[in-house]
């Protein structure tokens, strides 16, 4: 996957990345924030109060309609529900500020909503790699979720910061 990432995604923007995960300086994760972020496209903001809140509130509409316009078997019905839950408790603790303390929860949900989505097919290997082929601004997204670690202990500024970027997306697609 990192080679046919390449393909997609310049390297300055992979270095970005790389940077943002590693880095604890605040210049250097706004920057690099930035960088990545410009993947999805302009306008993103992590500066403004107003323009977090404003981006919450798009993620968390655009999300709830993914998820329940999102077509699964009856066995899975209960799941799209347990994931609107945890959405809202999601959004909850976010616009509370809580931004170290949601990142599990939000890595999470996504895996959910992806699994919603695609199915089986989601927990493949190469699920990766067909997203991309099939749907190259996805599958950029999916490498980037994927490029987060399931459990961190950055400070509240890197994860909102990380996890902006993948609302940034989500509130727009």
């Amino acid at each position: 996957m990192n080679d046919l990432i390449t393909d997609f995604i310049e390297k300055n923007t992979i270095d970005s990345l790389k940077t943002l995960l590693a880095s604890s300086d605040s210049t250097e994760i706004t920057n690099s924030a930035l960088v990545v972020a410009g993947l999805f496209g302009s306008g993103f903001d992590i500066s403004s109060d107003e323009s977090v809140q404003k981006l919450i509130n798009s993620f968390k509409k655009n999300l709830t309609l993914l998820i329940q316009k999102t077509w699964v078997d009856q066995s899975d019905i209960s799941l799209k529900e347990e994931i609107l839950v945890k959405l809202k408790k999601y959004c909850s603790s976010v616009e509370e500020g809580k931004w170290a303390k949601a990142f599990a929860s939000f890595t999470r949900i996504l895996d959910e909503v992806i699994y919603l989505m695609f199915g089986e097919t989601a927990k493949t290997p190469d699920f990766a790699e067909y997203a991309l082929r099939i749907d190259p601004e996805f599958g950029i997204f999916w490498w980037y979720v994927k490029s987060l670690p399931s459990k961190n202990s950055w400070s509240d500024e890197k994860n909102k910061a990380v996890m902006l970027i993948a609302m940034f997306f989500l509130a727009n697609y």
